[in-house]
């Protein structure tokens, strides 16, 4: 059986994303297997993976914005900012309102912002993984990176425990908010509990225990913002062999190639003509 496509994995706690790959590749007996965008070890939720051909699909998915559920603690302080590593306790000057909370939130957190990822993190500072260095005991200075909340929303406000549901875009760090928005109210935080709940449109409630997914899904369902296209059958044996052939279109544009329904591959307008870049 060919196992090349998508999948959507609803990590469970403690697995990284590498231990899931690494685990289908045993499944499906396969080395080609990639995922487009990381989970931390404690982290829970939508992992989507790319079996065989299909992981040449990946740079279009790794930019997509991405939604959460996240619980931060107060008054908690951990290296790593999350249950992962020795938690100390901090002071709190003075506990916020909800209305305090909220304003915060829309007056620094939302839109465009700036953010240092935390240290513990697969940053690379001049080759060398900032986790890495962390472990090491080595001080690195990371340099702030622009990155978008286009919403944020309290779901509980239990102080010391809040929870927040967030649509960031990708690159954004769940546990370095919890530090800024400790430091925002003069305290620490920890995010304790994480759960990506969207990739784009895609939803974890879509999703599967790893053990479970054994079904690949067509990259047509996964690559929403892709354009689609269907071409004659009788052209599939030049797309597959890599031939351009004649297709309007605008310049650079690029779709999804269907015949009969089936993602065969991507394509991309040159010269009044389809020329194949990914075939699957």
């Amino acid at each position: 059986m060919n196992f090349d496509g998508f999948y959507l994995v609803d990590k469970q706690p403690d697995w990284t994303s590498f231990d899931v790959c690494a685990r289908m590749r045993r499944m499906f007996s396969t080395k080609k297997i990639g995922h487009t965008g990381t989970l931390d070890p404690f982290a829970t939720g939508l992992l989507i993976v790319a079996v065989g051909k299909c992981t040449r699909l990946i740079p279009f998915l790794v930019r997509a914005k991405k939604t959460y559920r996240a619980k931060f603690v107060f008054g908690k302080s951990s290296p790593t900012l999350d249950p992962e590593s020795e938690i100390s306790e901090v002071s709190t000057p003075k506990i916020p309102t909800r209305e305090e909370f909220q304003k915060v939130l829309e007056q620094n957190f939302t839109g465009k912002i700036s953010q240092i990822p935390p240290e513990f993190s697969a940053i690379k500072i001049s080759g060398k993984k900032c986790c890495d260095l962390a472990r090491a005991g080595k001080k690195v200075e990371i340099p702030p990176r622009a990155t978008e909340v286009f919403r944020i929303k309290i779901l509980d406000f239990s102080w010391p425990e809040v929870s927040l549901e967030l649509e960031v875009a990708a690159g954004f760090y769940v546990r370095a908010l919890a530090r800024d928005l400790g430091k925002n109210f003069k305290t620490a935080a920890i995010c304790t509990e994480l759960r990506r709940t969207f990739i784009e449109k895609i939803s974890v409630a879509d999703a599967l225990p790893l053990e479970k997914c054994a079904t690949p899904i067509d990259p047509k369902f996964i690559l929403t913002k892709l354009s689609k296209i269907e071409i004659p059958a009788g052209r599939t044996q030049d797309f597959v062999a890599g031939r351009a052939f004649p297709w309007s279109g605008l310049e650079g544009d690029k779709f999804l190639v269907l015949v009969g329904g089936r993602t065969i591959g991507l394509g991309e307008i040159c010269a009044g003509k389809l020329q194949p870049r990914v075939v699957l």
